[in-house]
């Protein structure tokens, strides 16, 4: 596997070029600056007093107290910025309590920013995808505007800071929403290295969920219910990942070479989201249980846990699923199924299960939004579906599933060098049992995506007790 210059962008599309099939619709990095450097803060100054170009500039942050060796961080960063250019700060929210990435946020931040010409976050996943997010509606609102964004990442946490699309809470539910990428990325590995290690292991965690999601995205392209599939985003994280793995101790004890690892391994997974212009790639059944997990947080009345935490013990979930069920499908049920045919019925099942959740019922409404999308492609994908049931029976996809979904002994095995949790009760904020449960068996609901949650739930697998052994045995 050869290694990529993430800084050479030129270099990054020709490979991309290289890679895609005759007609396929691959999506080129515009990111116009990306820096991964010991000490980047000199970088930073320097990329934003040239993007600004004497323009006004807006620094967003969180309110979380946050260090660089001995120095508060961020007033080492706006003190940097304002010897340079024309720099405000503003500290989200805006009232007391932590910051919530919803589009309600994103919104709010958006209404003044077409007035900058750049805007900076310095924060970790959730204050970028809002940050972001309200660069996007800036621009939408006035196409003459020329905001730059640059994104300044305090923890190697998310996969969130390359990619052209944000992950935001909408009705109190998570959505994938169309978005554009910073125009700089600046990474400043003293930085990383000095944010608390569950931040590094938690990065770990988002970026490992290639092992079964590139599965679950495969897989729903081959039963209809996903528009394209593309060899090029695994090809362009392989290394990194790879490398991130083989690097656990490291990460493990936040040493810079395990700390960057993680860095390129999560700059690379946002472009690879990108290019095909969707998270599926890696995001799948892991992811949604995550979402599920921060969904029900109010109702368990607890914080919720780090995303990536969540997302590296679901894999193992997803890993188990895959091995315990997928020689063991009704094809037969997969084939007949109509799914769509009974809307109202399949409403009132989702209401009766959420309402628990939800007693205003603005959620599950949320919910019933994309899910109803789903059954109905689901109905339309029948040819698909048979197309499917055949090519299982003549083994036609093992071959490469067996490549590109790691065995859930090798995922737990990995998650435990780099010290990341691998069970839900073992998370930073620990999930209760009766809700780790629920994700597992009811997650895939929540989202149009089709991932290995909706073919083993359509195939009728996935009951209370076979969500409860992948839990057990994960």
């Amino acid at each position: 596997m050869e290694r990529i210059d993430l800084a050479d962008i030129t270099a990054v599309n020709e490979r991309l070029g290289g890679w895609a099939a005759p007609g396929e619709d691959i999506r080129p990095i515009i990111i116009e600056r990306l820096v991964i450097a010991d000490d980047a803060l000199d970088a930073l100054a320097d990329v934003v007093r040239r993007m600004a170009g004497g323009g006004r500039v807006l620094l967003v942050c969180d309110r979380t107290p946050m260090r660089r060796g001995s120095d508060d961080l961020k007033h080492l960063v706006v003190d940097r910025l304002a010897r340079v250019v024309s720099l405000d700060v503003r500290r989200l929210p805006d009232g007391p309590g932590e910051l919530h990435p919803s589009r309600e946020a994103a919104q709010q931040l958006a209404a003044g920013l077409a007035s900058y010409a750049v805007v900076v976050s310095v924060g970790s996943g959730s204050l970028t995808d809002v940050a972001k997010y309200a660069r996007h509606l800036a621009i939408e609102r006035n196409p003459a505007a020329d905001v730059k964004f640059v994104c300044f990442p305090t923890a190697a946490s998310v996969t969130a800071y390359t990619s052209a699309l944000a992950v935001l809470t909408v009705s109190g539910v998570k959505r994938t929403l169309a978005s554009r990428p910073p125009s700089a990325v600046v990474c400043d590995l003293r930085t990383l290295a000095d944010a608390p290690p569950i931040m590094t292991q938690a990065g770990f965690g988002d970026v490992i969920a290639r092992s079964v999601a590139y599965g679950d995205y495969y897989l729903a392209n081959e039963i209809g219910m996903d528009d394209g599939f593309s060899t090029v985003p695994g090809r362009l994280l392989t290394w990194a990942e790879q490398d991130m793995i083989e690097r656990a101790e490291d990460v493990a004890a936040s040493r810079l070479p395990g700390v960057r690892s993680v860095a390129e391994a999560i700059l690379l997974a946002g472009m690879a989201m990108s290019v095909v212009n969707q998270t599926a790639p890696i995001s799948g059944w892991e992811h949604v249980m995550s979402h599920f997990l921060d969904m029900t947080a109010a109702f368990d009345a607890r914080e919720q846990a780090l995303h990536g935490g969540q997302v590296g013990a679901a894999t193992l979930v997803s890993a188990r699923g895959y091995e315990r069920a997928w020689a063991n499908l009704d094809l037969e049920r997969l084939c007949s199924d109509t799914g769509g045919d009974n809307l109202d019925g399949e409403r009132q099942r989702l209401e009766s299960m959420f309402r628990r959740y939800d007693p205003s019922g603005a959620m599950t409404a949320e919910i019933w939004r994309d899910y109803e999308r789903k059954l109905t492609r689901w109905a339309r994908a029948a040819d698909a579906r048979r197309r499917f049931a055949a090519q299982k029976r003549a083994g036609e996809y093992e071959e490469f599933l067996g490549r590109n979904v790691r065995p859930s002994e090798a995922i737990a095995t990995a998650l435990a060098r780099a010290g990341a949790p691998r069970r839900f009760r073992d998370l930073d904020r620990p999930i209760p049992a009766a809700s780790a449960h629920a994700a597992v068996q009811f997650s895939h609901l929540i989202r149009a995506r089709f991932t290995l949650g909706d073919l083993l739930d359509r195939s009728g697998w996935l009951n209370a007790r076979a969500a409860e052994s992948i839990l057990a045995e994960a």
